[in-house]
């Protein structure tokens, strides 16, 4: 059988890398190497939370 191939979560490309903190699958593009995480992560855009919850109980 042949290789599976994944693709980044945001961008559809070869993914090479998987985030560290949300477990996201993603390229060399969308991948900061100096602390391990997606874009997303590292800039502090990926939810921590359930969005649709929007801080409500």
């Amino acid at each position: 059988m042949g290789d599976v191939v994944v693709l980044c979560d945001y961008c559809g490309k070869i993914a090479v890398h998987t985030c560290k903190l949300c477990g996201k699958r993603v390229c060399a593009a969308h991948y900061d190497d100096s602390n391990g995480s997606c874009t997303a992560c590292s800039s502090g855009r990926q939810a921590k939370t359930n969005p649709k919850s929007n801080g409500r109980s």
